[in-house]
């Protein structure tokens, strides 16, 4: 064996002796919700990031997820931020906020599931196309199965509902969308994640007054996460993964990076 060679198996068993007593990273995905509440006390801060081609815009969210008081119940608020290229005058603003519970219905050592029932305000300038101008609702449901100690599938499936919504011009309309996902994970060690995931969204959009168009996108979305302690009582995990169009998105030739940074700390 080469001395790289010998370097490579060292430093992969120093991780693995690091990882070996570690108790298995349940939150583990990107675009997809696990079907886990956040545990007693434990509050989790994440921001992500998005950047896609050809269209050269970016979106970036702040979401924190704090139990109420023990994993039954869970509260979460999303502030997103979005880049828009309009060609000629680009625009970067707040969009509308999320404000989200999420109920634990069952939590097994292999079958998991949670509903989130979300509440959307209308904080982005629908002026500008940052936001409906009108409260939303949204529902989504989690399953998460663990297969394995490697191997985790998650699946989500849900609803968005606008009524009223307007446009730029002030015309309005109801929407409706829909969004399917599922993902699979490798756990390389307990505390690194492989991951591939598939999202579809459906979204509803007011073409003129009382009548709407209607847009999909499908992404592929492979990457890795992990996780490093930060003394004892916090956990910060970044992650990286690319964007890759499918069905209509690839005619489309979309793809883009997807950057992730979770800090998860217990405060009470």
């Amino acid at each position: 064996m080469s001395l790289k060679g010998l370097w490579s198996v060292c430093i992969l068993s120093l991780l693995g002796a690091i990882n070996a007593q570690a108790a298995v990273v349940k939150d583990n995905s990107f675009l997809i919700e696990e079907a886990y509440n956040q545990e007693p006390g434990v509050v989790q801060f994440i921001q992500t990031y998005q950047y896609l081609d050809p269209v050269h815009e970016w979106g970036y969210s702040f979401t924190n997820e704090i139990p109420v008081p023990d994993e039954t119940h869970q509260f979460s608020y999303v502030i997103p931020v979005a880049k828009k290229n309009s060609g000629t005058d680009d625009q970067t603003q707040v969009g509308d906020v999320l404000l989200n519970y999420r109920y634990q219905l069952m939590n097994t050592e292999m079958i998991s599931i949670a509903p989130r029932f979300s509440l959307i305000v209308p904080t982005g300038d629908y002026k500008k196309g940052f936001g409906n101008g009108v409260v939303g609702f949204q529902f989504n449901q989690a399953i998460s199965i663990a297969l394995n100690e490697k191997w985790t599938n998650h699946w989500n499936a849900g609803f968005t509902y606008t009524p009223d919504a307007k446009n730029s011009l002030g015309e309005t309309a109801s929407l409706f969308g829909f969004n399917f996902g599922t993902s699979v994970i490798y756990n390389v060690t307990p505390k690194t994640n492989l991951i591939c995931e598939f999202v579809m969204n459906n979204n509803e959009n007011v073409a003129a007054q009382d009548t709407k168009g209607s847009s999909s996108t499908y992404y592929v979305v492979p990457g890795i996460r992990s996780a490093f302690a930060v003394g004892e009582e916090t956990e910060v995990v970044p992650g990286i993964a690319a964007m890759l169009g499918a069905g209509p998105s690839a005619e489309q030739h979309e793809r883009g990076v997807f950057l992730y940074l979770s800090i998860e700390s217990k405060l009470w």
